[in-house]
């Protein structure tokens, strides 16, 4: 007994996409976009006009740093804080990093008063060197 067997082919032909280039892609695409977005730094990110210097060096610092901004709000890390907290959270940054200065960022439109006030604050807390960022 012979087999029959239907020699008709499928009507539709077996399609298939190599996903590889687009994997590829995506992938780049979210390596750049991981790369571009670590460089914003919360203290850079904050909005604080400094005063410009003839003479500033720049250097890129992991000191605590301590913003004013031009509506006299006071900030550590990124995070707004009153002139009361700024003490202890100055000391306990500088007991935990071992560091001994501290950054203030200060805004041009900021009251001279506060900024004193504030290195005050930042010698009480331990800082012994007060580094003031420029503008440059």
């Amino acid at each position: 007994m012979a087999t029959y067997r239907s020699r008709r082919r499928s009507l539709t032909p077996n399609a298939t996409f190599d996903l590889t280039p687009m994997v590829d892609v995506v992938f780049l695409l979210i390596i750049f976009f991981m790369l571009t977005t670590t460089f914003i730094t919360v203290e850079s990110g904050l909005p604080v006009d400094l005063p410009q210097a003839q003479t500033a060096v720049t250097s890129p610092s992991d000191l605590p740093t301590v913003s004013i901004d031009g509506f006299g709000e006071v900030y550590f890390g990124g995070t707004r804080v009153t002139e009361a907290e700024l003490p202890a959270l100055v000391s306990q940054a500088l007991q935990e990093t071992g560091q001994t200065a501290v950054v203030l960022r200060a805004d041009s439109a900021a009251q001279h008063g506060q900024a004193v006030r504030v290195m005050d604050l930042l010698r009480q807390a331990g800082a012994e060197r007060i580094v003031i960022a420029t503008g440059g």
